[in-house]
């Protein structure tokens, strides 16, 4: 697996680069750092090849490719307000920098000034990760995101749904009153992970 991989990503063609980085988010390939990170920044150059790039961004979150750790920071300084390359890469920075399930640091230290995709992204890897952070800091992050929602134009997805997914091992006296908050919304993503996670439920995440 990891020759094929290998081959996929030093590939010419944008579709097979994609398809290796997607094989990647599946199979644990340290060796594979060096072509993947080069890869990235390779088509970080490209303005046709976003979908690529976002599943580069995955392969090297799940693989703690740490030389990518740069070229991740820049996109999450530059903070975009809707972007779909910023959510993903926030989701892979919080991967590179935390250095337990439970460090939140890198969520802490941007969350003040995060806008939308940004937010979003660094929710998620609360929930496709099931981080548990200290008590005192799942309230911090409740109060900070309570309200998150309201920033986003209409149509897009709420960016608390990371959030509320991660609930599902938290103490549920402290995250009760969000997650109701959050299937009062009407958001049918968010309604279905916060009724799971009231009952103390991780469920696959889309």
């Amino acid at each position: 697996m990891s020759n094929e991989i290998h081959k996929l990503i030093e590939s010419k063609k944008v579709s097979d680069i994609r398809k290796g980085a997607k094989l990647l988010q599946k199979s644990f390939e340290p060796n594979l750092e060096n072509a993947t990170v080069t890869a990235f920044e390779n088509q970080l150059n490209k303005s046709n090849s976003w979908e690529t790039i976002v599943e580069l961004i995955k392969a090297i979150g799940v693989n703690h490719y740490k030389s990518a750790n740069t070229l991740i920071k820049e996109i999450v300084n530059r903070n975009e307000e809707y972007d779909t390359i910023t959510i993903f890469a926030a989701r892979s920075y919080v991967q590179l920098n935390r250095n337990t399930l439970e460090d939140i640091s890198p969520i802490l230290e941007v969350m003040n000034e995060c806008k939308y995709s940004l937010g979003y992204g660094m929710l998620d890897a609360l929930g496709y990760d099931k981080m548990m952070p200290k008590k005192d800091e799942i309230i911090v992050l409740i109060k900070r995101f309570w309200g998150f929602y309201e920033i986003r134009e209409d149509g897009l997805s709420d960016p608390r749904y990371g959030l509320a997914a991660a609930c599902a091992g938290w103490d549920k006296e402290i995250v009760r009153d969000f997650l109701n908050h959050c299937i009062a919304t009407g958001d049918v993503p968010l309604k279905y992970v916060s009724e799971n996670s009231l009952k103390g439920k991780y469920v696959k995440l889309r």
